[in-house]
C-alpha cells in the first residue's frame, strides 16, 4: 500500500510540476544561441519526454536572427533536463534556415566548435528536410546561400566546447559525410569530408571565389572527396584526395582551347586555402586534351603556372599525364602530340628541387618521340635528350635519331634541333 502511495504521489507530482518541466526546459533551450532562442508555443511530456516547438528563432549577441525553424520534435530524457544537461534524441527538424559568417569557420562546423553553449549540449539522432544554410561573406559581398539540404546526423555535442559531430546530407546531387572533432596534438578543429559523384560545377556555383583569380570556368565534371580539413586561427589547412571525372573547362586566355580530361586525381598536404600554397603530392591527368596557340607568344596563364611553381610557397611531389593529346598551334603550322605520356618526379632530396623527367608521344602518322631527362623546378631549363623516329622536321623526316635538348627549351628550337638531325629528304 505505502509503495502505491508513493507511486501515485510521484505521479500526482510530476502532473502538478508540468509546467514548472515546461518552463526549465525552455530555460535550457533558450541558452543554446548567444541572444536567446524563442519559439511561438512549446510542448513537453514529462512522462515520455517528448518534447514539440514550432516557429523557432535563434539571435545572435546582437539580436539578429541567426537561426529558424518551421517545426522542431525532439526527446528530452527527464533525468537529464532535472541535472541541467540539454540532451536531445530523435530530434527532427523542419525548413531550418541557419546564417553563419565566414570567420570564424568554427561557427559553421559544429555547435561549440567556436561558440560556446551556455549549458552542456548534445544530439544523438538528428533529422533535417529542407534547410538552408546561408555563409555570409564580406571580403567576398553577397551571402552564399546553399538550398534544400536534407541532413541526418547520428551525433553532435558541445560539452565544455569540445564539440563532435557525423553528418551526412545530401548536397549537390550526392551524399556527403562530414565528422569533425578537436584536432589531436595541435590546436584547433579537424573536419573530415567524404563525397562520391558530388557535383562540382553546382560547387564552385556556390563559392565561386574558389577559381575567381584562376581565370578557369569549369563546365561539367563530378568529384570524389576525401580530405580533412584543419580549422586553426591562423586559416585553413587541407590535405587529402580529389577526384573529378568527366571533366570540361573554359580558359579565359582565348590562346588556350577548351580543356577535356576523362579524369582529374589531386592530392594535397596540409595546403593552405587562404594563401593558396602547401604541397601538391599528387597530380595525374588521364585523357587530357588541350589545343595551345603559340603563334605571337606564350599564353599568360601558362606563364602564370610556371611562376607559380617557382614559388618557395608552392611544392609539387609528382605530375602525371597519361594518355593526352596536345596540340601546339605554331607559326610553321600546328603540331599534335597524340597519346601522350608524361612523369615528373621531384628530386626532393637533391640541390635544386627540380624533377626527374620522362615522357614519350607519337607525332604525324607514324613518328613518335621519347624524352628523358630533369626539369628545374619552374620547367624553364632542362638538361637530357629527345629521340625522335618517324617525325617530319622541315624539308625533311627524323628517321631515328637523339640529340640534345636546349637548355632553355622552346618550340622553334626543338624544331631546329630535330632539323639539324634529319637523314630523309622528303
Amino acid at each position: 500500500m505505502k509503495s502505491l502511495l508513493a507511486v501515485l504521489t510521484l505521479v500526482a507530482t510530476l502532473v502538478g510540476g508540468a509546467g514548472l518541466l515546461t518552463w526549465l526546459v525552455e530555460q535550457r533551450l533558450s541558452g543554446l544561441a548567444p541572444g536567446g532562442l524563442v519559439f511561438d508555443s512549446l510542448h513537453y511530456n514529462p512522462f515520455t519526454g517528448r518534447l514539440d516547438l514550432r516557429h523557432v528563432r535563434g539571435r545572435d549577441a546582437s539580436g539578429r536572427e541567426i537561426f529558424r525553424a518551421d517545426e522542431v520534435s525532439a526527446t528530452a530524457p527527464l533525468a537529464d533536463v532535472l541535472a541541467g544537461a540539454v540532451t536531445l534524441q530523435r530530434v527532427r527538424v523542419a525548413s531550418p534556415r541557419l546564417v553563419v559568417p565566414s570567420a570564424p569557420m568554427m561557427t559553421l562546423i559544429g555547435l561549440g566548435g567556436g561558440t560556446r553553449a551556455t549549458a552542456p549540449f548534445a544530439v544523438n539522432g538528428l533529422v533535417v528536410t529542407h534547410g538552408a544554410l546561408v555563409i555570409e561573406d564580406a571580403a567576398h559581398g553577397e551571402p552564399l546561400v546553399i538550398r534544400d539540404l536534407a541532413v541526418r546526423a547520428d551525433r553532435m555535442a558541445a560539452f565544455g566546447g569540445e564539440g563532435a559531430f557525423a553528418v551526412e546530407m545530401a548536397l549537390y546531387g550526392t551524399q556527403v559525410r562530414v565528422t569533425g572533432q578537436r584536432a589531436f596534438g595541435a590546436p584547433g578543429y579537424a573536419v573530415h569530408v567524404r563525397a562520391n559523384g558530388l557535383d562540382a560545377v553546382a560547387l564552385l556555383r556556390d563559392f565561386p571565389w574558389i577559381t575567381a583569380r584562376s581565370g578557369v570556368t569549369l563546365a561539367s565534371g563530378r568529384a570524389d572527396i576525401d580530405a580533412t580539413l584543419l580549422f586553426t586561427e591562423r586559416g585553413t589547412l587541407v590535405s587529402g584526395q580529389a577526384r573529378l571525372e568527366r571533366v570540361l573547362a573554359r580558359f579565359a586566355d582565348r590562346s588556350l582551347s577548351p580543356f577535356s580530361a576523362s579524369a582529374i586525381i589531386l592530392g594535397v598536404d596540409r595546403w593552405d586555402v587562404a594563401a593558396g600554397a602547401g604541397r601538391i603530392s599528387r597530380l595525374e591527368l588521364r585523357g587530357p586534351r588541350l589545343s595551345i596557340s603559340l603563334r605571337r607568344s606564350v599564353p599568360p596563364m601558362l606563364t602564370s603556372v610556371l611562376d607559380a611553381l617557382g614559388d618557395d610557397g608552392l611544392v609539387l611531389r609528382r605530375l602525371r599525364v597519361v594518355d593526352g593529346t596536345l596540340t601546339l598551334d605554331m607559326p610553321a603550322g600546328p603540331v599534335t602530340l597524340r597519346g601522350m605520356s608524361l612523369a615528373l618526379q621531384a628530386r626532393e632530396r637533391l640541390s635544386g628541387a627540380g624533377f626527374v623527367l620522362s615522357g614519350r608521344a607519337g607525332v604525324g602518322p607514324q613518328g613518335h618521340v621519347t624524352i628523358e631527362g630533369a626539369l628545374s623546378r619552374d620547367l624553364r631549363q632542362v638538361e637530357g635528350a629527345l629521340r625522335a623516329a618517324g617525325v617530319r622536321a622541315g624539308d625533311c623526316t627524323v628517321t631515328d635519331a637523339t640529340v640534345p635538348l636546349p637548355e632553355e627549351p622552346t618550340a622553334d628550337s626543338i624544331a631546329a634541333a630535330l632539323a639539324a638531325a634529319c637523314t630523309t629528304p622528303l
